[in-house]
């Protein structure tokens, strides 16, 4: 199953990430910045129980009675089949925060819709994607998690990115939405290369996330160069 995780994990990578906490960069640390963090959490609570419901175990072991015979990864046909609910979720996260700073007014609807747009193709693609997968797809797919992943390390402090503002103007000018875009195609294109030699379909599956990426209306302003 393991294997199988990172595939969930590379397609929906900003949906779920945008809620998982962090210890911050030792510079973030700052009194402001913990207060502020405590505030978020309080507000990130009911979303982080509202999704947690849509992976309970009676609605995972469903998924699986319906569709373990038929889907390579059942945890992303899960997120498929629940792909409604969660963005519920998610909107009414945004609701709950899109006041909580001037930063928050514009980072978190962004945030979710980059989130969503992305879910959305996977979804939508998710025949393509899941149907014939090999061992030797899914090692390969697992390895270029494990090369990858760094790249994705900002969104473990979504609060940060999302919701906190900051005295300090180069953490300020940091965690910007282009900043947001330019890491998430880092990951996708750092992916494209690492899983190039091993398998074709999976390289061609992050290239159209790219894809993806560069035309969303979070993203389509900035310049997203391939790294």
């Amino acid at each position: 199953m393991a294997s199988t995780n990172q595939l969930f994990v590379f397609g929906l990578f900003l949906t779920f990430t945008t809620i998982t906490i962090a210890t911050p960069p030792a510079y973030l640390q700052t009194e402001s910045f913990l207060e502020c963090r405590e505030r978020s959490n309080d507000l990130l609570e009911p979303v982080i129980r509202c999704l947690s419901n849509e992976f309970s175990p009676d609605k995972v072991n469903e998924t699986a009675r319906l569709y373990s015979d038929t889907t390579a990864c059942l945890y992303c046909k899960h997120v498929c089949r629940e792909l409604n609910q969660i963005k519920e979720c998610l909107r009414q996260g945004v609701e709950s925060m899109k006041d909580f700073s001037n930063k928050a007014k514009t980072m978190i609807p962004s945030s979710v819709q980059l989130a969503e747009t992305l879910a959305d193709y996977f979804c939508s693609a998710e025949r393509e994607m899941f149907l014939g997968l090999t061992d030797e797809d899914m090692s390969c797919l697992k390895n270029s998690w494990d090369e990858c992943k760094s790249n994705l390390d900002f969104v473990r402090n979504m609060d940060a990115v999302a919701l906190c503002e900051f005295e300090d103007p180069v953490a300020t000018n940091l965690y910007t939405m282009e900043y947001v875009c330019k890491e998430s195609g880092a990951y996708l294109d750092c992916s494209k290369k690492s899983v190039l030699p091993c398998s074709y379909r999976v390289h061609n599956t992050f290239a159209a996330f790219k894809a993806v990426l560069l035309i969303s209306a979070p993203c389509d302003k900035y310049d997203v160069k391939v790294r």
